[in-house]
């Protein structure tokens, strides 16, 4: 019983390798080579290891196709796009991950204004004291243009402190100026974060 049970194995494994060769005896490998000569063979060809090839069975119909390996250029190209595809997908799963944020923190266009006006009146605040700052530091050079005009102490001093308060005025007009800076970033992207917020809720 055993020796029939091994004669049929060997039997099936003798048919299966006869069909395996008979499936590849039937394939024809073609390609064109370097030179432009179209090549065939029952077997992959070395010639065309850097060229297309096309697998085709014996009636000429195509199997499969074997693509070119990419060049140094493509590879680089290719590389570039899957950067470039990178960058988009983390952007766009950071702009969903913001919408989320802003329909979480704000209940309705009411709320982000009043924020807008909240961080406003914070930066006026500072804007004002810094506008005191500054008509008293054009008032002490003033007072040190007058008194460098009537020769009250010697010129070297009074220049001195002239060019201090230059330098205090100076510094209190570009902190003014960030002060309306700031205000004018504020509104821009609260007016971004309305718009946005518009487009997540329309009606709202």
């Amino acid at each position: 019983m055993r020796a029939a049970i091994g004669l049929g194995a060997g039997l099936l494994l003798a048919a299966l390798a006869a069909s395996s060769a008979s499936v590849q005896a039937q394939r024809i490998y073609l390609c064109r080579d370097a030179a432009g000569r179209t090549l065939t063979s029952d077997q992959p060809i070395a010639e065309c290891r850097e060229q297309a090839i096309r697998e085709i069975d014996r009636n000429g119909i195509t199997r499969r196709e074997i693509a070119a390996p990419l060049s140094a250029e493509e590879k680089e190209r290719r590389r570039e796009e899957e950067a470039r595809e990178r960058t988009e997908r983390e952007a766009r799963l950071e702009r969903q991950r913001a919408d989320r944020a802003l329909l979480a923190r704000y209940r309705s266009e009411a709320d982000i204004e009043a924020e807008r006006l909240s961080h406003i009146n914070r930066v006026r605040e500072n804007a004002g004291r810094e506008a005191q700052a500054l008509d008293r530091a054009q008032g002490q050079r003033a007072a040190l243009e007058a008194q460098l005009a009537t020769g009250g102490k010697t010129r070297p001093e009074l220049r001195q402190q002239l060019q201090e308060a230059d330098r205090a005025v100076e510094e209190s007009r570009r902190r003014v100026d960030d002060h309306e800076a700031e205000i004018m970033q504020i509104n821009a992207r609260v007016d971004a974060m309305l718009r946005r917020y518009r487009e997540l809720k329309p009606g709202s």
